[in-house]
């Protein structure tokens, strides 16, 4: 050891030298040491970090293992689903709604009423409501009805034409009836027309007014509107018109049939009219 101390001091500008060549030789071994290690055992060096990992590890919180990235994970991916930027998926957008009445222009209009024989509605309205035709106030009934006695069947409510008769039904022919007058006047349906009976002619039953009875009264009567005093309880002709009777004109009423009709004293003439159009106000 003396005689290394002793050439090193009388050579001391080969010993600093010696002494550089043997640092650099041992930190270029640690380097390739590190290098090995890094490389796998291959010798190779690793790849370098890239920026976005150098920053999460200087930045653990802006790493993408937060909570809001592993919410946008697909099931089963690998990682958050990723967007393609311009390809229109990533917008929020909503496609438009379709419009809420699209429905209600496909389905059948509410007003439309059915007419079928079994329904609950009539041409006129649904069963049960009122309405209106040449003045007079109707209820709406859906049902088959039958002549008690020959029935005219006229195109308007009101004897006042013998034009207006456009047909005659007997007992046992059924017709459908969409609605009762207040005035005495029934709203019939004969092969696709719309036409006028007088109600008390009409039955439900298939009852005819065979044989009537009188009920002694003994009160005044004037017509709702306007009516027919005949010589005999029967309208298929008019040639036992004796007289018409106007709103306001009173007579005496001596009996009121079951067949509909009331029997009345005319100037001391026993006539008759149809008690649903007579009124005793």
């Amino acid at each position: 050891m003396r005689g290394i101390g002793r050439w090193m001091s009388d050579h001391g500008e080969v010993a600093g030298i010696l002494v550089f060549l043997l640092v650099v030789t041992l930190i270029g071994g640690a380097s390739y040491g590190i290098s090995y290690a890094a490389g796998g055992g291959s010798g190779k060096k690793g790849p370098a970090p890239s920026a976005a990992e150098t920053l999460a590890a200087g930045n653990p919180s802006e790493s993408p293992a937060g909570g809001e990235a592993e919410e946008s994970t697909e099931e089963g991916g690998d990682g958050p689903a990723v967007q393609p930027l311009g390809s229109g998926a990533a917008e929020s957008t909503p496609a438009a709604a379709a419009p809420e009445s699209s429905q209600e222009a496909e389905s059948p209009s509410s007003g439309a009423l059915e007419t079928g024989s079994g329904d609950s509605q009539t041409a006129a309205g649904a069963q049960g409501d009122t309405f209106t035709e040449h003045g007079v106030h109707f209820q709406a009934v859906d049902e088959q009805v039958t002549a008690k006695i020959e029935t005219n069947l006229r195109r308007v409510p009101s004897t006042e034409k013998d034009e207006d008769v456009v047909t005659r039904i007997y007992n046992g022919d059924w017709i459908r009836r969409t609605g009762i007058g207040h005035n005495g006047w029934s709203r019939v349906e004969y092969e696709g027309q719309v036409l006028y009976a007088v109600t008390s002619y009409l039955s439900t039953d298939g009852s005819s007014a065979s044989a009537p009875t009188y009920q002694e009264v003994s009160d005044s009567v004037t017509a709702k509107d306007e009516v027919y005093l005949r010589s005999a309880p029967d309208s298929s002709a008019d040639d036992n018109v004796v007289a018409t009777l106007a709103h306001g004109e009173f007579v005496a009423r001596t009996g009121i049939g079951s067949d509909g009709w009331s029997r009345l004293d005319y100037n001391g003439t026993e006539v008759y009219a149809v008690t649903s159009l007579l009124t005793t106000e």
